[in-house]
């Protein structure tokens, strides 16, 4: 379902076909089913703003979003003319939140992550599958991970895991699209200063977004579900 996987198959030769991301199949598909919705409805049922949002994806786990919200939270504090949005984790406890958030003026939504990346002018997020989600939504973002001992991880990462990046976006495209501010690169300051770029200087947020083309382009249409079906069906029938 990762275009780059097709290459590493076929070293080992196996018989690969890409079928696309159902993630595109997911966006696709909340789009097609919301078409109709508009802004001022998700801002008036979420007792939110009237604002641009900042949307915060700090993760599925209790322990990453200790790790990353705090952090998140400070960072884009001074942008007055937006509001921080979170989108809730499924399972995490509204709770949970409100030990980290403290007097920051911050709303959540729970179950609506696709529809806060729609009405979003920035997300900072934690790598994973949301980091693609939010390029298929056309939302310019830094990719936020703390880790312990971030020199050390760094050093590993670089010299024994041998990935270039940790975000999908960036593997994708093999370059860096997105900032990923990560182990030594993750600070409150870092952070601040890419949220403050991709708001203010456009050329810098066009350009970005215009890497996202690419990257969707080389992901491929919707359909990845359909066409692994038919490819599994032909299979079968041929007995191999």
């Amino acid at each position: 379902i990762l275009p780059f996987e097709v290459d590493f198959y076929k070293k080992h030769d196996y018989r690969i076909d890409y079928v696309g991301n159902p993630v595109v199949d997911a966006v696709a598909n909340f789009r097609e089913e919301n078409k109709n919705d508009v802004k001022d409805k998700f801002i008036a049922e979420n007792n939110l703003d009237n604002k641009p949002i900042i949307a915060l994806l700090a993760g599925s786990r209790q322990q990453e979003i200790k790790d990353n919200l705090p952090a998140m939270l400070e960072a884009i504090k001074g942008f007055r003319g937006y509001q921080a949005v979170i989108a809730g984790a499924p399972g995490i406890d509204p709770d949970y939140y409100k030990e980290y958030i403290g007097s920051n003026s911050c709303k959540i939504v729970f179950g609506q992550t696709y529809r806060l990346l729609q009405y979003a002018d920035v997300a900072l997020v934690t790598s994973g599958t949301a980091t693609l989600e939010t390029a298929l939504f056309k939302v310019p973002q830094v990719v936020c991970y703390k880790t312990p001992i971030p020199h050390i991880v760094y050093w590993a990462f670089k010299n024994i895991l041998y990935t270039k990046y940790i975000s999908l976006v960036n593997l994708i495209a093999d370059r860096v699209v997105v900032q990923e501010l990560f182990a030594k690169f993750f600070s409150v300051d870092t952070i601040r200063e890419e949220v403050n770029k991709l708001l203010n200087d456009n050329t810098y947020r066009e350009t970005m977004l215009a890497d996202y083309d690419e990257v969707i382009r080389i992901l491929g249409e919707s359909g990845a579900s359909q066409r692994a079906a038919d490819i599994i069906i032909k299979k079968l029938k041929r007995g191999k």
